[in-house]
């Protein structure tokens, strides 16, 4: 699949496509260890529903900015300006390289899958979790979209408004918490799901989404005083 829509990435010059395929990944791994393990049990039914519904807000929220922008994302269009022989480099480092970090963050979905879920105080913590966690960034994600729909700050500027007055990234906070309560629940099978969110947690801040995004945001002219919000842990009060 991901050889698939490296061709398309070809045909629609947009490496950026490969983003809305990666929560895909994730629910293709899940449902087809649910039906492979055939556990149908009612908490483990939940389990993969969330995980659904993690994969339909994040690809969706994607996919929309996608739609509004019509253009491949900043960071893939700069790599096409800077690498040499691109294509042969974005097969390897952007699709396969992506291919392999998915299945270790999957790491915990394994353990879980592979085994009946029962219902105790880290499972309902989760699934309080992971309803808040699933309002929060959803209307994280409406409040940037409506911002930059209606042009309600300049395109030099940052949007700071909303949830996004309390963390520079609130999304990306919700992202590891959700990851993290995902491993919780896999220690009852094994140790090895901190595999999937140590690295997830290790993406998102020190490799690719966060620096990446604050490199751009240092261009905008209201970085200054953004910079002073908090980095990732939203400050409420």
């Amino acid at each position: 699949m991901y050889f698939l829509l490296f061709l398309l990435s070809i045909r629609l010059k947009d490496n950026s496509i490969v983003d809305v395929f990666w929560g895909f990944g994730f629910v293709l791994i899940s449902w087809y260890l649910f039906f492979d393990n055939n556990h149908f049990h009612i908490w483990n039914i939940l389990f993969l529903v969330l995980i659904s519904l993690w994969w339909l807000r994040l690809s969706g929220s994607i996919f929309l900015k996608k739609i509004q922008t019509k253009k491949e994302d900043a960071r893939y269009a700069k790599w096409r300006g800077e690498w040499k022989y691109f294509y042969l480099r974005s097969f390897f480092q952007v699709y396969i390289l992506q291919m392999f970090l998915l299945f270790i963050v999957s790491v915990p979905l394994f353990m879980i899958f592979q085994n009946t879920l029962e219902i105790d105080f880290v499972f309902l913590a989760w699934f309080l979790v992971s309803i808040f966690w699933l309002i929060y960034e959803t209307l994280a994600d409406y409040q940037l979209s409506s911002a930059i729909k209606n042009k309600t700050f300049r395109s030099g500027e940052i949007f700071t408004w909303g949830l996004f007055q309390y963390s520079r990234h609130p999304n990306y906070f919700w992202e590891i918490f959700f990851w993290f309560w995902v491993f919780i629940i896999s220690l009852n099978f094994s140790f090895w799901g901190f595999v999937g969110f140590f690295m997830i947690a290790f993406l998102l801040l020190f490799v690719s989404w966060i620096p990446m995004k604050e490199e751009r945001y240092k261009l905008k002219s209201n970085w200054g005083e953004y910079s002073k919000v908090s980095k990732i842990l939203p400050k409420w009060w």
